[in-house]
Formats: C-alpha cells, sequence, structure tokens
C-alpha cells in the first residue's frame, strides 16, 4: 500500500483488549505516538461494554484473557448484526496452524504476532483499514465444516475475508522468517566471535598453565650441593594435578644452605584463575622473603602480612592455607610452622609407624591472609635416617566416592601406612591409583599436590 493510500490516525479510534497492564501500555504509546486515538480494555466482557458504548474503528485483541478470551470476544462482535463489520486483530503468538482456523472461525481480520515489531503493527493496522469497506461490499456467506488434529471448526467467514486473512497470515511468516534469517545471520557472527574469543582464551591458559608450571620446581636441589642425585642427604618427590586448567595449589623447595632445605606448600582457596593469581603471588612472596626462610614461623608471619595487605584491597575473601618446614640434615631435625594447613604424615620407615606431623599443645595457626596480626610458631621434631615427610593438600582426600562416601582421613593414614616400605615414588603412584578408583569420577575433585621429602642419611655438621 502506497503513502497516498493510507487512512489518517486522527480520525481512527482504537480498542485495545488486553490483561496485561505493561502491554496494554506499550501498546497505547505506540498507537498515540502516531496519533491513534485509544482505548483500554482490560478483558473481553469490559470490551464489550465499552463497544456498546461507543464503536470504536477497529478493535485490537490479546488472545489469552481471563473470563472471556479472544477468540470468543471476536465470535461476539461477528455474531452480532450490528457491529459484524468492526474490524478485529488478534494478538497471538500464532504458534501453531490451529490459531490460524479458530482465527478463521470466529471471523477474525488479521493476525499480529507477539512480540511484534513496530512498523509492522502500523502496516497491519493500514491494511485493514483499508479493505474495511470492501468487507462492508462482501456479501453472501460461504459455510462450512472441517477437521483439523480432532477438532471440527466451522468457517463462516466471507471468501474475500478468509482470503484476506489467509494473505495476513502468510505475510506474517515471510516476516517472520526474513527476522530468523536476520537472526541466524547475526549469530553465526557472533558465534565467529565466539569462537575467536574463545581461541584467545585457550591460548592465553596455555600461557598461564605453562607460567605456573614454570613456578613449581623442575630440578630439586641436592645436600651437599656437590652430590649427586643419588646421594643426596635429602631427596624429594612430588605429583600434582589440577581439577581445572588453572591450579591453586603451590609448593616449593629452598636449598637454604649445605645442609638445611625448606619445603614450601600451601592451597589457596578455589581453584582457577583466581587461585592461580594468588598462587603467583606466593610464589613471589617466597623470593622476597628467602632471608627469613631458616625461621618458619617467622617465615609465615611476613608472608602473611605481606598477604593480607594485597588481599585486603579485593572485593572477594582469598585465602591460602600453608605449612613450611625445614629439615637440617646435619641436625637430624624439622622445624615447621602451620597456617591452616593438613598437618603432613611423619613416616618412619624403619621404625614402621606413621604419625602426623604435629605437636601437642601446639594449634596451627590461622589461614594466610586473613589475620595481618597472626603470629606463628615454629615447633621441631627429630629425624632419623630412612624417615619420610609427606606432605599434601586437602585435594588428597576430599574425594566423592563411588557410593556417595568421602574418603576419610583414617583411610589415608591406612593408606599410607600400608605402603611406608615402597620407594617414594612407587609410593605416590600406588595412592594416586588407590585414591583414583575411589573417586566417582575417576578423577580428583579439587586440586591436589603431594610432596615427599626422604631423610636418605644425615651429613655431618660443621667443622669446629
Amino acid at each position: 500500500m502506497s503513502a497516498s493510500d493510507e487512512i489518517p490516525a486522527s480520525g481512527v479510534d482504537i480498542l485495545i483488549v488486553e490483561d496485561s497492564p505493561t502491554q496494554a501500555l506499550k501498546l497505547r504509546h505506540v498507537l498515540q505516538r502516531h496519533d491513534y486515538r485509544v482505548t483500554v480494555a482490560r478483558d473481553g466482557r469490559e470490551a464489550l461494554a465499552a463497544i456498546a458504548t461507543c464503536v470504536p474503528t477497529l478493535v485490537i485483541t490479546d488472545i489469552n484473557m481471563p473470563e472471556m478470551d479472544g477468540y470468543e470476544l471476536c465470535q461476539r462482535i461477528k455474531d452480532d448484526a450490528k457491529i459484524k463489520e468492526l474490524p478485529v486483530i488478534l494478538l497471538t503468538s500464532l504458534s501453531d496452524p490451529k490459531d490460524i482456523l479458530r482465527g478463521l472461525e470466529c471471523g477474525a481480520d488479521n493476525f499480529i504476532v507477539k512480540p511484534y515489531d513496530e512498523e509492522f503493527l502500523l502496516s497491519r493496522i493500514q491494511y485493514v483499514l483499508a479493505n474495511l469497506e470492501l468487507r462492508r461490499q462482501s456479501d453472501g456467506k460461504q459455510g462450512t465444516e472441517i477437521f483439523f488434529a480432532g477438532h471440527k471448526y466451522r468457517l463462516t467467514t466471507e471468501r474475500i475475508h478468509s482470503i484476506d486473512l489467509l494473505l495476513s497470515t502468510y505475510e506474517t511468516a515471510v516476516q517472520k522468517n526474513l527476522e530468523l534469517s536476520r537472526a541466524k545471520e547475526q549469530l553465526e557472527q557472533q558465534a565467529e566471535q565466539l569462537r575467536e574469543k574463545n581461541a584467545e582464551m585457550a591460548a592465553d591458559l596455555d600461557m598461564a598453565r605453562e607460567l605456573q608450571s614454570a613456578f613449581l620446581p623442575r630440578h630439586y636441589p641436592v645436600f651437599p650441593w656437590d652430590a649427586s642425585p643419588e646421594r643426596s642427604a635429602l631427596q624429594f618427590c612430588h605429583r600434582y594435578f589440577t581439577s581445572t586448567e588453572l591450579g591453586g595449589d603451590f609448593f616449593d623447595v629452598l636449598a637454604l644452605s649445605d645442609t638445611q632445605a625448606g619445603v614450601l606448600i600451601c592451597d589457596v582457596m578455589g581453584h582457577g584463575v583466581r587461585a592461580a593469581l594468588v598462587t603467583a603471588i606466593v610464589r613471589g612472596l617466597v623470593e622476597e622473603l628467602r632471608e627469613d626462610a631458616a625461621d618458619p614461623g617467622k617465615f609465615l608471619t611476613e608472608m602473611n602480612r605481606s598477604l593480607c595487605s594485597i588481599l585486603y584491597q579485593t572485593t572477594t575473601p582469598l585465602f591460602a592455607s600453608a605449612i613450611y618446614a625445614v629439615v637440617d640434615a646435619a641436625g637430624g631435625v624439622v622445624r615447621w610452622a602451620n597456617a591452616g594447613h593438613p598437618a603432613p604424615f611423619h613416616v618412619r620407615r624403619v621404625a614402621g609407624e606413621v604419625e602426623r606431623l604435629q605437636h601437642a599443645g601446639v594449634k596451627p595457626g590461622p589461614v594466610l591472609g586473613v589475620m595481618n596480626t597472626a603470629a606463628y610458631a615454629t615447633v621441631e621434631r627429630p629425624l632419623a635416617p630412612g624417615d619420610l615427610l609427606l606432605f599434601f593438600t586437602d585435594g588428597l582426600y576430599e574425594i566423592d566416592g563411588h557410593d556417595g562416601s568421602l574418603y576419610e582421613m583414617k583411610q589415608l593414614t591406612d593408606a599410607v601406612a600400608r605402603r611406608r616400605a615402597l620407594p617414594t615414588p612407587q609410593f605416590f603412584d600406588d595412592l594416586v591409583a588407590e585414591l583414583r578408583a575411589f573417586s566417582a569420577t575417576g578423577e580428583f575433585s579439587d586440586d591436589m599436590c603431594l610432596v615427599g621429602m626422604d631423610i636418605a642419611r644425615l651429613l655431618p655438621g660443621p667443622a669446629a
């Protein structure tokens, strides 16, 4: 329809029948902005009362309404000889062919599919108004019954009206198809952008994973410095697994002197990128606080103070549990401090005993990054050749089994005790295999770090 054929909106009264105040307000605003005179009814009964008072030029009605739906309202209008020429437009989802048949059955003049485009809405109104005179000139009714989807429909509308409504339906389908085509094109563009972003993210994660791996010891120190790895007085072994691309567990082995080694293991709350960032901070603090590394209590106290000053600036609470131990291969002693971390195992291979590395009457201090005034105590215990210190994070035992049970610390203690005589690498591999067999998924549900320090032999002390 050309612009010259348009009917002036200023002379058109439109009755909106809509039970949703929000939808009614939206539709009213659109129509009034284009100079139509608008009245609103909340349901079919209120609409019939309004029509009885003043017949509008056009009715636009929602289908789904309480009391009287749009189909019944339309049928009432078309059954009334006084107002049967009143055009009725149905607002519908048009999701089923039966919608079209019911529209034909009740004599509806047109469909507008929700959600509707404003320009399309206005064009449909103009289309109906332009055909209003044609409706009045149409005479004679064709009556027929059809069956569809198990329901009988009686169509009594004029032939030209039926054609008009079906053409309206076809135009709506074409319009929706165009919208779908545009949406498909946009989705394809967005999918390509998403693929590019995912590729960038994957590359970033690969780089982050490489950097995080670089934080972990690649080569263990030997004691004394000129010993071969096989003859080192202190020997190390570890197993490290992450539950996501990036982990929140971290460990380091420090050579403090020719006879002293420091071992730090920590577990940052959570896992993924946030936890990995905190492990990077911890790694930096290890280097910064190296002068204090011979004193476990002071080392953790200073690390906690530094970590608090950084993490206090974040909006999301972050903290880390940690234990730091210093082993003196000359004195045959281990000194350690604990910041809310699971106590390591002290495996006495010669004596055939397994116990936790904890001191009666001395509780672990709080986790790192929470209380900036926390001070951590150093405690010590003697060591003997053949002993193994086994450090671990809680991912080692917080495992859900096939039957829904949780792997408990007692089970872990028994599993360690059964393997106490094995060489440490085999010990670790067998233990990891048992835990994975217990797991319902066959994997660890959290990041897991396992670090062992074997006391192969004691070294002579420095010459007097």
